[in-house]
C-alpha cells in the first residue's frame, strides 16, 4: 500500500500526485428524528454549500473505535474519585462491560483540492515526480518550503470563510488526518485512536513521517488457499484461511498489517431514483440504522450551470434524434424517450434557473467489515438488499475492490470503476441525500446514563446533570412516557449519577444532592435512595409525623415564610388570595412573622383576636381550628416537633403516600367539594414542594436536583406551576435543577396554562418513552422537538421503543428506549442504562418481581 500523501502541513495535504487538498472536520447534525422544518433548514444549509464548492471535493464519514478506557476517564474527569469509592468501584466495573461490546462513532470530514493555474498545477506535478524519483534512488526529496506551506494554509482558509455558517466545521489537524489513512487499513481491528481535536498534536516530520502508514499489504478477495509451507506461519498469525473458490467470487479485501488482518467490503452507488422526496431520499443518513458501523465517502466534482449546460444540450439532442429512429413505427416512441425527453427539459430548466446552481457528478462508495470474510459478505448483502427496495442499487464490482478502498483516500486519484458509478445531480438533490448527519448525543464527560441506538454499532452516551449550571444553562431535565415504558427507571439513574459522582475535584465541600418526592405506596424512591451512596433522610408525612413542617417555623427568611404560608392556606381552606378572607389571612399572617416565635398556632390566636373586629379573619380562624383538630395536621401545628433539618443528607426523601391527592377530574369544576383528605393533601404536597426548593437552593457549591415523579400534583394548580418555574428558572444559579416525569407533557407545562409552555420552554433535556396511545405519542414527539405528524416517528415511539409484544428476553435488552433532546438540542434514540451498581440494580425498578429480587 501507497498513502497518497508526500507531505502534511495543519489541514492541508501535499499528494504523491502534485495535487493540494484540504480537510475540515464537520460537525453533524442529528436531525433524522427532527421537525420537518428543521430538516428542511439542514437541507438548505446543505445546498447552499455544495453550491460553494468549485472542482473536485470529497465527503468522508467515518465511524472511529471507541476505546472503553477512553469513556471511563470521560466519566471520572473532574470527580474526586478519593471522595466517591462506590463511582470508582462503578467505574470499574463499566470498563470490564464496555470491552465486550463495539463501542463506535461517527465522524465527517470534508475535502477539497485546492484550485491552481495551470502553470501552478504543472510545477507542482513536476515536484511530485521528483520526490518520487528522489525517493525511488534512496534519496531525501526536497521538502515544500514554508512559503508554500503558508500560502496553501491561507488560501484554503479563504475558501472556507465563503461557505455557508449554518454547517459547523473547523479545519482538521494534522494528527487527525493521519487517523484517516491509519483507521481506512485497519478497519474492525485494533484501530488507531481518533485524536481529540481540541487538542494540538503535532505530527513530527510531518510528510516524511506518513510512510509508516503504508505498511500495509492489501489482497483482493484475501489470500489463496496456502500451501503445506505455509501451514506454521498461518498457525502463528491466525489469519483466516480461504476456501478454495475461484478469485472473482472474493469481493472482499484484505488488509493486513501488524495490529491483525481486516476484511472489508466496499460498494459503489450504480443506480438512483429518477426522482427524489424529502424527507425520505436520505441514504447516506439511513446507513446509521444499522447495528454495525458503516463507513461511507461521496467523492464529487462540481461545474457551474452555465458550464454545465452546453453539455446537457448536446444530451437534449441526442434524446430528439432518437425521434427520427421510430419514424414508420405503428407502435410509436417508445415511453423511455418521451420520459427522458421530459427528465432532460426539467434538469435543463432548473439547471438554468438560478446563476447559482452547479451540476454535481457524485461518486458514493459504502464500506462495511466484519472479523471474517463471511461476516463482512453478511453484512454487505444486507446492505445492499435494504437499499434495493428504495431504488438504490450498490454494486461490489469484482477485482475493483482495492480500487474502490483507493478512492475512498483523501487526495488519492478518482478510480476509473468509481467514475463509473458517477450520478448526475443538482446541488439540492444531492443534498437530500442527507449527508453528515454523524452527531454524537450527551455531554462530552459525565457519568456513563447510556448507548446510543443510532449510528452503527453503539455510542456511549455521557451526561453530567451538573455541567449544565457551569455552562450557564439550566440543569432540569423531563421524562415523559406511559407506565412500565421506563421513564422512572431513567430518572433514578440520573439521582444515582448525581449523587455517586458529586464531590468535584478542586472545589471544597462539593457534592451530588437529590431532593425526592415519593408517592408511592411501596416507598419505592425510599429504597433506591437507601441503596444508593451517601447519607439518606426519610420524612414522613402522616399522623406519626416527627418533625414539623410548619411553614411559619421553616421559612427563616420573612418574604419566604409570607409568600409560601398564604399560598399553602388558600390551597388548604379553599380561599381566594384577593377574597376579604384570603387579606386577612395575609394580614394576620405579617403580623406573626413580625413577632418572635412565628407558628401556625400563634397564626390561629392571632386570627381568633382579630376576628373579635373583623367577620373576614373570624372566618378564618373558624377554618384553621378546624383543620387543626385533624390528625393529619399534627405535624403542622405540633410545636413539640422539632424543626425540619436536612443539611447533613445527601439524599432527602419526603414519603407521601398516606396523602390523598384529588384526581384531575376532581381538579375541574369541584374544588370547592373535595374532601378534607384530598384538599389537605393537595396543600400539603404543595408545601414541600417548596421546602424541596428550600433545600436544594441552601449551598450553591452543592449541586442538587429536585425530584417530582408524576408532577400533575404541583402543576394542577397555579401555585405549584410558579414553583416549579421558580425551581426550573432560578436553579441555574443556585446549582440546582429539577427533574420531572408523567405520562403526558402537558402534565409537566400545561398547554392552557402561558406559564406551563414557559416551563417547558426553559428545560433543555427531554426524554420521551413508549406511548401506545396515538394521540399522546404525537404529544410526546412535540415535547421533544420532533414532527408530530411524522408517521414514521410515531411508529417509532408506539411500537419501536421498548417493545412490548415480544419474548420476555427481548424486553429485558431492549428496556429503557427512549428519545433523547440533550442540552445541545441533538435528538436521537438511545437506551438508558441500569447503573453497574448492585445495591441500586436491585432497587431501582418498580415491577414487584424485579424489587423482590
Amino acid at each position: 500500500m501507497r498513502i497518497p500523501v508526500r507531505h502534511l502541513s495543519g489541514n492541508v495535504i501535499w499528494t504523491v500526485h502534485g495535487t493540494v487538498w484540504a480537510i475540515w472536520r464537520v460537525e453533524g447534525s442529528a436531525h433524522a428524528n427532527a421537525s420537518r422544518r428543521a430538516k428542511e433548514q439542514r437541507l438548505t444549509s446543505l445546498e447552499s454549500l455544495v453550491k460553494q464548492l468549485q472542482g473536485e471535493a470529497m465527503l468522508l464519514s467515518l465511524c472511529p473505535q471507541v476505546n472503553p478506557a477512553t469513556v471511563v476517564e470521560k466519566m471520572c474527569a473532574g470527580v474526586d474519585l478519593d471522595a466517591s469509592p462506590r463511582y470508582t468501584q462503578l467505574a470499574h466495573t463499566v470498563l470490564d462491560q464496555l470491552e465486550q461490546l463495539e463501542l463506535t462513532g461517527r465522524t465527517d470530514w470534508l475535502a477539497i483540492k485546492l484550485p491552481v493555474s495551470r502553470r501552478q498545477a504543472a510545477r507542482d506535478a513536476a515536484r511530485a515526480a521528483r520526490a518520487e524519483f528522489a525517493l525511488q534512488l534512496g534519496l531525501l526529496p526536497a521538502p515544500v518550503s514554508a512559503d508554500e506551506e503558508l500560502a496553501r494554509l491561507v488560501q484554503a482558509a479563504d475558501i472556507a470563510a465563503t461557505w455557508t455558517s449554518a454547517i459547523s466545521r473547523r479545519p482538521a489537524t494534522e494528527s487527525e488526518i493521519l487517523w484517516i489513512y491509519g483507521h481506512s487499513a485497519r478497519r474492525g481491528v485494533v484501530e488507531p485512536l481518533l485524536p481529540d481535536g481540541e487538542a494540538v498534536h503535532t505530527v513530527r516530520g510531518r510528510g516524511r513521517a506518513v510512510a509508516a502508514l503504508g505498511q500495509v499489504v492489501l489482497t483482493e478477495g484475501g489470500q489463496p488457499e496456502p500451501g503445506p509451507s505455509d501451514s506454521a506461519r498461518l498457525a502463528r498469525r491466525k489469519v483466516w484461511r480461504a476456501p478454495k473458490a475461484p478469485v472473482f467470487e472474493r469481493r472482499w479485501l484484505q488488509a493486513e498489517t501488524e495490529f491483525g488482518t481486516s476484511y472489508q467490503c466496499l460498494m459503489g452507488l450504480s443506480q438512483m431514483p429518477e426522482s427524489f422526496v424529502f424527507p425520505g431520499s436520505e441514504y447516506l443518513a439511513d446507513v446509521d440504522q444499522f447495528p454495525y458501523p458503516i463507513d461511507w465517502s461521496v467523492r464529487l466534482v462540481v461545474e457551474s450551470g452555465s458550464a454545465a449546460e452546453a453539455a446537457s444540450r448536446r444530451q437534449a439532442r441526442e434524446i430528439a434524434g432518437q425521434y427520427s429512429e421510430y419514424d414508420g413505427e405503428t407502435a410509436g416512441v417508445p415511453a423511455s424517450v418521451e420520459k427522458a425527453a421530459e427528465g432532460m427539459d426539467e434538469y435543463r430548466e432548473r439547471l438554468t434557473a438560478s446563476a447559482t446552481e452547479v451540476e454535481v457528478r457524485a461518486m458514493t462508495t459504502l464500506c462495511v467489515w466484519g472479523d471474517t470474510p463471511q461476516e463482512a459478505e453478511r453484512r454487505a448483502t444486507e446492505l445492499r438488499g435494504h437499499f434495493g427496495g428504495a431504488e438504490y442499487v450498490f454494486d461490489r464490482p469484482r477485482g475493483e475492490m482495492e480500487n474502490l478502498w483507493y478512492g475512498m483516500l483523501p487526495g488519492a486519484r478518482t478510480p476509473r470503476v468509481m467514475a463509473g458509478y458517477a450520478q448526475y445531480l443538482l446541488a439540492r438533490d444531492f443534498a437530500m441525500a442527507g449527508p453528515f448527519t454523524g452527531a454524537g448525543l450527551g455531554d462530552d464527560s459525565g457519568p456513563l446514563y447510556g448507548l446510543q441506538l443510532a449510528g452503527g454499532g453503539l455510542r456511549p452516551v455521557l451526561i453530567d446533570f451538573g455541567r449544565a449550571p457551569r455552562q450557564h444553562a439550566s440543569a432540569s431535565a423531563a421524562y415523559v412516557g406511559e407506565l412500565g415504558a421506563g421513564k422512572s427507571v431513567a430518572m433514578k439513574a440520573a439521582v444515582y449519577a448525581i449523587l455517586a459522582a458529586g464531590r468535584r475535584l478542586g472545589v471544597p465541600g462539593s457534592r451530588g444532592r437529590a431532593v425526592i418526592v415519593d408517592r408511592t405506596p411501596k416507598q419505592e424512591w425510599v429504597k433506591f435512595a437507601r441503596a444508593c451512596p451517601g447519607e439518606t433522610q426519610i420524612i414522613t408525612i402522616d399522623h406519626t409525623a416527627s418533625v414539623s413542617l410548619d411553614p411559619l417555623r421553616i421559612f427563616s427568611d420573612a418574604r419566604e415564610a409570607q409568600r409560601y404560608t398564604e399560598s399553602f392556606l388558600t390551597l388548604l381552606l379553599g380561599m381566594s388570595p384577593m377574597d376579604d378572607e384570603g387579606i386577612a389571612l395575609s394580614e394576620a399572617i405579617a403580623s406573626v412573622l413580625a413577632g418572635s416565635s412565628p407558628s401556625m398556632r400563634v397564626l390561629t390566636e392571632e386570627l381568633t383576636r382579630r376576628g373579635a373586629e373583623d367577620p373576614a379573619s373570624k372566618t378564618v380562624a373558624r377554618r384553621l381550628a378546624a383543620v387543626a383538630r385533624k390528625d393529619l395536621s399534627q405535624a403542622l401545628f405540633d410545636e413539640s416537633l422539632p424543626v425540619l433539618r436536612t443539611s447533613e443528607a445527601d439524599s432527602v426523601v419526603f414519603s407521601v403516600a398516606s396523602l390523598m391527592l384529588p384526581k384531575k377530574r376532581d381538579l375541574e369544576g369541584r374544588l370547592d367539594r373535595l374532601e378534607f383528605e384530598k384538599s389537605f393533601g393537595r396543600a400539603v404536597m404543595y408545601l414541600i414542594a417548596a421546602l424541596c426548593r428550600k433545600v436544594a437552593f441552601a449551598r450553591d457549591e452543592e449541586f442538587a436536583a429536585v425530584v417530582w415523579d408524576e408532577c400533575w400534583w404541583l402543576t394542577s394548580s397555579p401555585e405549584g406551576c410558579e414553583l416549579l418555574l421558580e425551581v426550573v428558572r432560578d436553579g441555574r444559579k443556585h446549582n440546582a435543577g429539577a427533574l420531572v416525569g408523567s405520562h403526558d407533557a402537558n402534565d409537566i407545562g400545561p398547554a392552557d396554562s402561558e406559564i406551563g409552555q414557559v416551563i417547558l420552554g426553559l428545560i433543555p433535556r427531554r426524554f420521551l418513552f413508549r406511548h401506545t396511545d396515538v394521540g399522546l405519542a404525537r404529544r410526546g414527539l412535540a415535547f421533544v422537538g420532533c414532527d408530530p405528524h411524522d408517521e414514521d416517528l410515531v411508529e417509532l415511539v408506539t411500537t419501536k421503543l421498548s417493545p412490548i409484544n415480544v419474548s420476555d428476553e427481548d424486553k429485558a435488552e431492549r428496556a429503557g428506549e427512549c428519545l433523547h433532546r440533550d442540552l445541545s438540542g441533538r435528538i436521537s434514540s438511545m437506551q438508558i442504562l441500569i447503573p453497574a451498581d448492585a445495591r441500586v440494580a436491585s432497587n431501582i425498578h418498580s415491577e414487584p418481581l424485579m424489587a423482590a429480587a
